[in-house]
């Protein structure tokens, strides 16, 4: 598999041997507060997202990367592509542990996978998902490029969605 290096930060596929990373970082009411389910999630629940995660990885060859802070070789958290089938897009996400917060890092790892879903999975867009709330997610969307599109309804929840087309991005 491929591994994406960014300034701070080594991005690889996610894998089994991440579960207890993972778990401390999904334990956190702040972290999932924005999340489809706004509570923190127990070790069981964190292993089936995590098993969702690597079977989306088998089912179509891209998926949610591990991010790896580099001065430190800590796990950090998530970014990745995910495929939704609900609204036939590829969905940009991300989430990190709140230690990293407000350090530019998920702002360095999504553009990163910006360029590897139009370089290399040849995607001609992207989406990335919100509750109106979340302040912070919306402003790094913004500032990758990516311009608002709506309001859906995914899930019994209200998201903002933004996008970014292949032939309009512009290297950041």
């Amino acid at each position: 598999m491929n591994l994406i290096d960014t300034a701070r930060m080594r991005l690889r596929p996610l894998a089994k041997s991440d579960l207890d990373s993972l778990a401390r970082i999904y334990s956190d009411p702040d972290v999932m507060k924005y999340r489809l389910y706004s509570q923190p999630a127990s070790f069981e629940q964190t292993q089936e997202s995590l098993q969702s995660y690597l079977a989306h990885w088998e089912r179509y060859g891209f998926g949610r990367w591990a991010v790896v802070h580099k001065p430190n070789q800590q796990f950090i958290g998530h970014c990745g592509l995910e495929n939704l089938p609900i609204l036939g897009e590829v969905e940009l996400n991300y989430l990190l542990a709140k230690e990293y917060w407000g350090r530019g890092l998920t702002t360095e790892a999504a553009r990163s996978l910006i360029k590897y879903g139009f370089e290399t999975l040849k995607l001609q867009g992207l989406v990335a998902l919100a509750k109106p709330e979340n302040l912070a997610s919306l402003r790094i969307m913004q500032k990758i490029g990516m311009q608002y599109e709506r309001v859906v309804q995914l899930y019994g929840v209200e998201w903002v969605m933004y996008a970014i087309e292949r032939h309009k991005c512009i290297e950041h």
